[in-house]
């Protein structure tokens, strides 16, 4: 009685339950059962069968699985039961791991030819085979787990067949899969269009884009926030199954169907807010991640919050957080140039400087200036002061203005809270000398 069992050499010796883990530009899809044990309806499994062969998933309740048999104990020739897994378009499969037994390999003895078990790839590429014939050696039933990896296939099958041409075998088979588990290979990005920035945050603070993306393969999985070169915000693009069946691990790409997230996304919203930042300006990007991991930038990266200063070396940059701000009136008197009383309709001009800490000018810092009313509001007049050379600074009022204090504000990074201000008392009187109000008060 002669029978074989042939394993490819790469897979030799592998009977553990070993850890599939996705690949560089690769995500793990489970079947039967994830890494936390819980059961799934092993999609993308597709059942075959002749006469005399018999498939079942069981896959979806507990202690499932799937089933490829022929039950009866003189199997018709040819009869055939068999899984498929099919990768999807713009994949292959590098590694499948499965934990499968057989029943009725080891059995009477056979004849010129009998029963069969495989488990192929495309191509014919055996991951493993059992072929009892009396021209080959001896094979026992097969229990436990295997591991098959460096492969390149298009799919993935395990069948059950009688090869006994022209009559039937002597011997029932089955095979049972409880847990099969495939790694796709996914190389191709996203492909991003239509990025907009919808806020770029220099007021409310939060910058704001949106875009529309593309995927082949695994589908458009996360939007990625990344602050300083490390992701930030992780956010899905998909509702269930685009999501991660065992986040406990270090490995965020294992599902539980072949095409987990959705192909296409229009008008995707990515926000960045100051708020939940480290004090001081930062690289920001965002980029779109697909189902194996491939990314593709939105946008970015950019300096946010920006350093409140057009140009600069490094240390210049590093200097203007320390900035100070100093105005005055141009014609106020010595003693105390931040207060002034005009005449109504004269031209009324303030100067300043914005200087760091060690002394040195900053040039092209914008300053916000604001006029507060006699009633106490408080408004935004102007965002589009910015400093000269060497730190100067020039604002020129209309010759309407009325009696107000300005507010000049500072802010090292933009967006970001004032770090420096100044406040001018301008008192504006009629020819009559009344103080002018514009609401009529005096």
């Amino acid at each position: 009685m002669l029978r074989s069992f042939r394993m490819p050499a790469l897979a030799l010796g592998l009977f553990l339950v070993l850890p599939a883990v996705a690949s560089a530009n690769g995500y793990l899809v489970t079947s039967c059962t994830d890494p936390l044990g819980q059961p799934n309806a092993a999609v993308g499994w597709v059942p075959f069968s002749t006469p005399g062969g018999v498939t079942a998933n069981t896959c979806a309740g507990a202690n499932g699985s799937l089933q490829a048999r022929l039950p009866d104990p003189k199997p018709p020739s040819n009869a055939t039961a068999n899984w498929r897994f099919d990768a999807p378009p713009g994949t292959s499969i590098v590694r499948v791991t499965a934990r499968r037994t057989t029943a009725g390999l080891a059995g009477p003895a056979p004849q010129l030819n009998d029963i069969s078990y495989q488990m192929t790839g495309s191509n014919g590429q055996p991951l493993e085979e059992c072929l009892v014939k009396v021209t080959s050696a001896p094979c026992n039933d097969l229990t436990g787990s295997i591991d098959r990896q460096g492969l390149s296939s298009t799919f993935v099958m395990f069948r059950v067949l009688c090869t006994e041409a022209g009559g039937t075998c002597n011997r029932a088979l089955s095979v049972e899969a409880t847990h099969m588990w495939v790694t796709l290979e996914d190389p191709a990005a996203p492909a991003v269009a239509n990025v907009r920035v919808l806020d770029d945050g220099d007021t409310s603070g939060v910058l704001r884009v949106d875009f529309d993306a593309a995927d082949v393969g695994g589908g458009l999985y996360r939007t990625i926030v990344k602050v300083d070169g490390k992701i930030a915000q992780a956010s899905p693009l998909g509702p269930i199954p685009c999501a991660d069946v065992n986040p406990s691990d270090t490995d965020p790409y294992q599902f539980n169907v072949p095409v987990p997230c959705p192909p296409l996304v229009k008008g995707t919203a990515a926000a960045i807010d100051v708020r939940k930042l480290k004090p001081g300006p930062h690289g920001v990007e965002v980029a779109v991640e697909d189902a194996a991991g491939n990314q593709t930038t939105v946008f970015g990266p950019v300096e946010f919050p920006k350093a409140n200063i057009v140009t600069g070396s490094a240390v210049e940059r590093a200097e203007a957080l320390t900035g100070r701000l100093r105005m005055w009136f141009v014609k106020a008197k010595s003693s105390d140039r931040r207060r002034y009383t005009s005449t109504f309709g004269n031209r009324v001009v303030t100067r300043g400087v914005l200087r760091t800490r060690k002394g040195r000018g900053i040039v092209g810092a914008r300053i916000d200036v604001y006029h507060i009313r006699s009633d106490g509001r408080r408004r935004l007049v102007k965002t589009g002061l910015k400093s000269r050379a060497k730190g100067a600074l020039t604002l020129i009022l209309p010759n309407n203005v009325d009696t107000r204090t300005l507010e000049f504000a500072y802010r090292a990074v933009r967006p970001g809270p004032i770090t420096s201000r100044q406040r001018l008392r301008l008192t504006v009187r009629t020819r009559s000398g009344r103080v002018y109000h514009r609401n009529g008060k005096s």
